[in-house]
């Protein structure tokens, strides 16, 4: 990116990108997912994950990007829909 970027712009061709590939939802937020970390580890500590033993490995970078990116500024989330 340059100092010329629209970051207006760009979230809203994300969106449209992502709206184009199927994704209901499209969100942009900071990182700071401490809510969603909280959650995420007493969701492990239910052994919710069952086999999924790399959740449990791997399961800050879920929600401390910049351990996955060092530099990481925004993360873009997306839904496919209900599961």
């Amino acid at each position: 990116m340059t100092a010329n970027t629209d970051y207006r712009q760009l979230a809203s061709d994300i969106k449209r990108w992502a709206s184009r590939l199927g994704f209901q939802q499209t969100a942009i937020t900071d990182i700071n997912l401490e809510t969603a970390g909280r959650r995420l580890q007493q969701w492990l500590a239910n052994s919710y994950q069952g086999t999924m033993g790399w959740m449990a490995e791997h399961g800050d970078k879920r929600f401390k990007p910049e351990q996955l990116l060092p530099g990481t500024l925004r993360v873009i989330d997306q839904s496919q829909g209900p599961y």
